[in-house]
């Protein structure tokens, strides 16, 4: 099971060394020459990296929690480096800085100074922080989509807040899955990442950030997960605002046959295939001229997508092949222009919106209502798909809004959502 390289604070921030006392971690030697050059370039790059020190206060979630002491302090650590020298920008994983109260990093000198959140989105797992310094050095950004598999790569973190730490292998694969909703590409790698070096950078071999470390597989080891440095680039002008990052979308359903060709089982209407003009039954051949086969292709094709981004397709359609242009759109604004924005059902206690049409073709829904958000007291959860409430189907908000006036005055909630992946029937009395 991959999991987060997010440490509890094993050792105290007093103990994270600079980098005159790091750790320099070599699983392999092939060679004095190249050894010197992997020294060169951590001398080079270890100044761009920063050790992170956060810490929060956990609420307390019942009574008893807070009749028996209250709020628990947290402390954690993780990684980083910086992207922009004169505004002091600095990247990291979402999860390292989380819900924190106080964001501390402590540069290659052992300096420590205090960090301001720019911006976070837990889809994507990215975090912008801020110092106020001009004199950290940044990274240079590369492009790992040229990066080979076998490829010499290096890491560069702090596990278990042991400072300053490099560690080097290949990139094991591409295209890797963890099971992500959105944004879900990752590079394996086997150079070692563990505990505290989630947010770090993984370098190329002339000293270029090709991915952010962020994963490891628990159940082995040397098996790591960096996303590629892609996403960080697309993610940059959303968490510069501090807003959501928006994946593109190209508008579509894919089967995969088992000769691993995708074949385009459902254009949605107003979305971007159908714009570009492409038609149920199309075979997708390449995208922007690479050969496009199974989901691994597809991933790689699309997996680090942003809105207004072009893709080219080339599509086998009627014994050609025919080439679309497609531009990349935000789902959740299509969705708002095919069904509306999302209504308060007061009730109920929800947010909601007509069901998608994309979102009721992938379930095999024919009707519903989505549930946005459920606030407090709701009997139902984000995400919910109503169905029927109290004998009433439920094809719009406002059916919902009827239904839940009537159940609010006969005290009595029967449901029938599908959550989870199956149907589900609710009953309540009040």
């Amino acid at each position: 099971m991959a999991s987060s390289c997010r440490p509890s604070l094993g050792k105290s921030w007093r103990g994270l060394s600079a980098l005159a006392g790091a750790l320099l971690a070599l699983s392999w030697s092939p060679g004095a020459s190249a050894d010197e050059r992997l020294a060169d370039l951590v001398e080079q790059v270890a100044p761009s990296v920063v050790n992170l020190h956060t810490s929060g206060v956990h609420d307390a979630w019942s009574y008893w929690d807070a009749f028996f002491g209250g709020p628990r302090r947290w402390e954690s650590l993780g990684s980083g480096f910086v992207i922009d020298a004169e505004r002091g920008l600095i990247v990291t994983n979402q999860h390292v800085v989380g819900r924190a109260r106080e964001i501390q990093v402590m540069d290659h000198q052992g300096r420590v100074l205090d960090a301001e959140l720019l911006g976070a989105d837990e889809g994507i797992d990215l975090a912008l922080l801020r110092v106020k310094t001009r004199d950290l050095p940044a990274v240079v950004l590369g492009d790992s989509s040229s990066l080979r598999v076998g490829a010499d790569v290096f890491a560069v973190g702090n596990p278990y807040g042991h400072g300053h730490s490099v560690t080097r292998g290949i990139l094991s694969a591409r295209a890797r899955s963890l099971g992500r909703d959105e944004f879900d590409l990752f590079m394996q790698t086997d150079a070692a990442i563990n505990p505290g070096s989630s947010g770090g950078p993984l370098f190329d071999s002339e000293g270029r950030v090709v991915g952010i470390n962020t994963a490891i597989d628990s159940r082995g080891e040397a098996i790591g997960f960096a996303m590629p440095v892609e996403l960080l680039k697309g993610a940059l002008e959303f968490l510069e605002r501090g807003g959501e990052v928006i994946a593109g979308w190209p508008g579509l359903r894919l089967e995969e046959g088992r000769d691993g060709r995708l074949r385009v089982a459902a254009v949605y209407t107003g979305g971007p295939a159908a714009s570009a003009g492409m038609r149920v039954g199309d075979i997708i051949v390449a995208v922007d001229g690479q050969a496009c086969r199974g989901r691994e292709g597809w991933t790689l094709a699309f997996g680090s997508a942003f809105p207004n981004q072009r893709r080219t397709l080339s599509v086998s359609r009627g014994g050609g092949e025919t080439e679309l242009e497609l531009v990349l759109a935000d789902r959740d604004a299509w969705a708002r222009r095919s069904v509306g924005s999302a209504v308060a059902v007061e009730s109920l206690r929800v947010v909601v919106q007509g069901l998608p049409p994309d979102l009721g073709d992938r379930l095999a829904i024919g009707s519903g209502v989505y549930v946005v958000r459920a606030d407090r007291g709701s009997f139902f959860q984000q995400g919910d798909i109503l169905i029927e409430v109290n004998g009433r189907t439920v094809s719009s908000p406002r059916d919902l809004q009827v239904a839940g006036q009537l159940a609010a005055r006969d005290r009595r909630l029967t449901a029938i959502i599908y959550r989870g992946g199956s149907r589900v029937r609710i009953l309540q009395r009040w």
